[in-house]
């Protein structure tokens, strides 16, 4: 099929498109001979479609007189390494706060933001690194991308469905789940669209490759994966990462206290994106020798309230409770931290405490003539708050 491609009206000899599901869509473009020092934002067009990029500095140069570049969606600010910042909100902080904050940092302009949860949590570090690293962690799980207007979204793609007269299907492996199609229109075919043209069953755009050389153009399409795929090449790597890595448990992973059963846990998982089941009866080691906490679980207590849990050397069949929720948490309510193996129980200031009441030598008078003697106490103690203390204490 004929076409026709330029950068800002200066013709190109060859374009090659790349879209995936999430992330930047980008165009390594060949310009017929010797091409005008074009830089900075530009207009691609390939056929009907117009795309909206930077070309990137670190890619474009010259060889024999013929000039090649890279056209990346938006500002190309994606990749630009920003600053460290701290965020914090007792309510939490906001995902779009964070998100607009780096967008702006990377030139981005940022459109539609759907997040996988409105809010980062109480504190967020932004560390020095890429800016889609932070455009990530705001997302919330959510998957980004960027327009042909050069607009980042934050969300899933919407579907479309392209009418089959705009496209023809001209080869499909349902093996690898690729297409190569005729069309005569690019403004209708996206990441997103549902094709159903001369398919068994119908197929989602999920990645999307365009070129154009010697004035033909092709589409060829990628419709494995699902509407969370980062794309073909890059769904692979992530499995091979994964399958290189899952071998041991490193890190924290948080639970909810459901009950607690001779001093052990009854715990539920929180994210079932990290694959952990429930667990049962897991110990604790609070980094306190010979200690573990109780939890007031009555009404109004602390179910639901959350610990973190680690494998002892990544061991799978080692899961022990390492930390606990402070006092700041709301809705926790502190019961006690018990002291094992021998040690002496320890009161606070404001605690209730049993007193001792030894036999007491009395004399004085009694009827003005002079008395002495021993006063025993029928039930040899009594009850009793401690008001004062030390802000140390030894146990």
């Amino acid at each position: 099929m004929e076409a026709f491609a330029a950068i800002n009206d200066t013709s190109l000899a060859s374009v090659r498109l790349t879209v995936a599901a999430q992330g930047p869509w980008f165009a390594d473009c060949v310009f017929v001979g010797d091409a005008p020092d074009i830089t900075g934002r530009v207009r691609l067009q390939i056929g009907e479609l117009t795309l909206s990029g930077t070309i990137a500095p670190q890619s474009d140069g010259t060889h024999g007189l013929q000039r090649r570049c890279r056209v990346v969606a938006g500002a190309g600010g994606w990749g630009v390494l920003v600053s460290p910042k701290d965020y914090h909100s007792d309510a939490g902080v906001k995902a779009r706060t964070v998100a607009d904050d780096v967008a702006r940092a990377a030139g981005e302009a940022l459109g539609t933001f759907a997040p996988g949860a409105e809010r980062v949590g109480v504190d967020y570090l932004r560390q020095a690194g890429p800016a889609s690293r932070v455009l990530e962690d705001a997302a919330r799980g959510a998957p980004w991308w960027v327009d042909y207007a050069g607009v980042t979204h934050v969300g899933a793609r919407p579907t479309t469905n392209p009418d089959p007269s705009v496209y023809e299907v001209l080869e499909y492996d349902p093996l690898t789940r690729r297409l190569t199609l005729a069309a005569d229109d690019l403004t209708k075919l996206s990441v997103g669209a549902v094709l159903t043209e001369r398919l068994d069953e119908p197929q989602t755009i999920r990645e999307l490759e365009v070129v154009v050389e010697g004035g033909k153009l092709r589409v060829k399409a990628w419709c494995g994966g699902t509407a969370s795929s980062a794309g073909e090449l890059a769904d692979l790597l992530k499995a091979i990462v994964a399958r290189a890595t899952d071998e041991k448990l490193f890190g924290k992973y948080r639970y909810r206290v459901v009950s607690q059963v001779e001093g052990r846990l009854n715990l539920q998982a929180t994210k079932k994106r990290a694959g952990l089941p429930d667990a049962v009866a897991v110990s604790m080691w609070p980094g306190v020798a010979g200690t573990h906490a109780v939890f007031d679980l009555g009404a109004g207590g602390n179910q639901g309230i959350e610990v973190l849990v680690e494998f002892i050397e990544g061991d799978r069949t080692q899961p022990v409770v390492t930390h606990f929720v402070g006092k700041d948490t709301p809705g926790f309510v502190p019961r006690e931290l018990v002291l094992c193996g021998g040690h002496q129980p320890v009161a606070r200031q404001g605690d209730t405490v049993e007193v001792l009441l030894p036999p007491a030598v009395f004399s004085g008078t009694i009827n003005g003539a002079p008395a002495t003697g021993v006063l025993t106490f029928p039930l040899m103690k009594t009850q009793g708050v401690i008001t004062t203390g030390s802000p140390k204490v030894k146990a």
